[in-house]
């Protein structure tokens, strides 16, 4: 095993020519590997962790028979990015738009195919200090359930979160030092578990109709809330999943309510509130990027026009501009 990389505490990459060096990286899941496919194995193990959250990018380049067993105190659970060719988890197929759900009573035996690369979550509930992500992650424990094996979850939702982590993952890898922030570590972490959680979400969601005078006022409280909190707080919530969780809400209850009493989706109002507070940051901060990630901004570019088309101007000109009063 090869150490390439090692830049911060919280970042890590390393590569593998041996098999069991790398069943080994994952310690917390007591791994043992067996090679089927021929060939020399060539595989990778990049691994951050913030808070609760430890995030691990496995690459194989063989058809692998896996065997584990995570420890109790974690909750695992695996997000294809690259499945090609034969794979079973459990003895159900495994696939891209599956879920690989690796943590729960049992054990789990996973066979692997030669095109491989999962971006595997390893939650440990214990090291999680705010009580509402505490109690998602509950939730999302409870939706889990007991074994290991492969949720068959909606592809749009998987796939929409995969682009999350992405953009979590490049962040981090371009600046490793960023998850040494604390606002930045929790940030981080809460958008892993909304992220996993807005997966799991029951998608069939009571639609909120009756009375039109008594749902318009219960969309007016509910959108009154949502502000009070978002506007007010100094950790404004970074998605709708945990919006959701926050008022005990569907998604559908959310955006029906905003559309219907603003003429707005909540996430581009929540986007909104955000970007102000970047704003508002930026004049006492060190670096645009320490601002944008704390307040949930993964993807720079993005982030950049955002920020443009909200105020006019880029991000580091509002940051210059501050250095220099």
């Amino acid at each position: 095993m090869q150490a390439v990389n090692q830049t911060s505490g919280a970042v890590e990459i390393r590569c593998c020519r041996n098999i069991d060096e790398q069943a080994m990286l994952l310690d917390a899941w007591n791994q043992s590997y067996c090679q089927i496919s021929r060939g020399a194995f060539d595989g990778s193990v990049s691994s951050c962790h913030a808070g609760g959250v430890r995030v691990l990018v496995e690459r194989l380049n063989r058809t692998v028979y896996q065997r584990g067993q995570v420890a109790a105190s974690r909750v695992a659970v695996g997000i294809p990015f690259q499945l090609e060719g034969h794979a079973l988890l459990c003895g159900q197929t495994s696939h891209r738009d599956g879920l690989h759900v690796f943590s729960g009573d049992g054990g789990f035996e996973f066979l692997s195919p030669d095109k491989h690369v999962v971006v595997n979550l390893e939650i440990e509930p214990g090291a999680i200090d705010d009580p509402l992500v505490r109690s998602q992650l509950d939730e999302i424990t409870r939706r889990l359930g007991a074994k290991p094996g492969v949720l068959n979850v909606d592809p749009a939702r998987l796939q929409g979160f995969r682009e999350v982590l992405k953009q979590l993952l490049d962040a981090v890898a371009a600046t490793p030092t960023l998850l040494d922030d604390a606002g930045v570590a929790a940030a981080f972490e809460k958008s892993v578990i909304f992220g996993l959680a807005d997966v799991l979400q029951d998608l069939r969601d009571t639609d909120p109709h009756g009375n039109s005078e008594a749902r318009t006022a219960r969309n007016w409280q509910l959108v009154r809330g949502v502000r009070e909190l978002i506007e007010g707080s100094p950790h404004c919530p970074l998605s709708v999943a945990e919006l959701c969780a926050r008022f005990r809400a569907s998604r559908r209850t959310l955006q029906y309510a905003f559309e219907e009493t603003l003429g707005v989706n909540p996430s581009a109002y929540m986007r909104a509130v955000r970007l102000d507070h970047v704003r508002r940051e930026l004049r006492g901060s060190a670096s645009v990027t320490e601002v944008a990630t704390r307040w949930g901004f993964w993807h720079f570019g993005n982030f950049s026009n955002e920020y443009r088309g909200q105020f006019g101007e880029l991000p580091s000109q509002t940051w210059k501009r501050s250095r220099t009063v």
